[in-house]
């Protein structure tokens, strides 16, 4: 692209090395939720002992409306993203939640150096002069831009990038773990937990799933396949506390050890070989639900 300067001439327009409006809004959205549930905390402990704090309750506000005006932006973009029109048809999908996934994958997008062996091939982009900020200067340079989902080529690349992939060896999704970064967005798992809830409450195809579709159990039909594929193993209520498989019952006292009925040794939230929590297979027939979803 060009643009004419003021002597009629005409020079390439400058292209900066940044993301597009809506992993902006997106990236920004989430930054200004958490900024409004610390002034919430606070008024919320505050007002446990009868104080208040007229500070801290007109920046909420602020905060608020500023988290509407981020809300509002996402919503006008979405509708122009090629995907709408298909997530648009799916009950419990909005404006709120699938602009938020979508501009976080987006926000996966970057330039790549002329013949860097991380372009895809299927990526046959022209390269392009950019202009980027390094050590506070501005650098002109040339490379090629890949989309985000680009660089997420396969099922199993997204996956991971959500935090979706399992451990083959413990069967576990991963964690949040001191020391050591992390290797998915959790940004992106949260919102898609978010989406996940909705198409739930919307008990839609994605809950019931359909004989016509070819490719979805529903949430209800992977529930199912979890337990048929675990073979026998016992679905009990996810307790609160420290409880006892044994006789079905959560034991109140925190320091007690043992079962005071039968004398058996408590459980926290670990699962004992043979049992499986609801809240453990509720999140997995939810993230099976979600993993396809994305691929129809």
């Amino acid at each position: 692209e060009r643009k004419m300067t003021q002597d009629n001439s005409t020079e390439p327009e400058k292209i900066w090395a940044e993301k597009g409006d809506l992993a902006y809004w997106a990236d920004t959205a989430l930054n200004i939720e958490k900024a409004r549930v610390a002034p919430q905390v606070r008024l919320a402990h505050l007002a446990k002992t009868g104080r208040t704090s007229p500070d801290t309750e007109e920046f909420s506000e602020l905060v608020r409306k500023a988290e509407i005006f981020a809300d509002e932006r996402l919503a006008a973009l979405i509708v122009s993203h090629p995907t709408w029109p298909w997530a648009s048809k799916i009950l419990g999908v909005g404006k709120e939640n699938y602009p938020k996934v979508v501009g976080l994958i987006e926000k996966f997008g970057r330039y790549y150096d002329i013949g860097s062996p991380m372009i895809p091939p299927y990526v046959r982009r022209v390269p392009q002069h950019y202009l980027k900020i390094e050590k506070d200067k501005i650098v002109d340079k040339e490379g090629i831009w890949v989309e985000g989902i680009e660089r997420l080529a396969t099922p199993s690349k997204l996956w991971k990038y959500e935090g979706f992939n399992v451990d083959p060896e413990t069967g576990e999704v991963p964690k949040r773990r001191a020391g050591q970064k992390l290797s998915f967005n959790m940004e992106l798992r949260m919102a898609l937990y978010r989406l996940g809830s909705s198409l739930l409450r919307a008990k839609g195809v994605w809950y019931y799933g359909s004989d016509d579709d070819g490719y979805s159990a529903g949430y209800e039909g992977y529930r199912s396949r979890i337990t048929e594929r675990k073979g026998g193993v016992k679905v009990v209520p996810t307790p609160a506390g420290r409880v006892c498989l044994n006789c079905n019952v959560e034991v109140v006292a925190k320091k007690t050890l043992y079962c005071p009925d039968c004398g058996e040794k408590l459980t926290l939230k670990q699962e004992p070989a043979g049992y499986l929590f609801l809240g453990h297979l509720h999140m997995m027939a939810m993230r099976e639900m979600l993993k396809i979803s994305r691929y129809v």
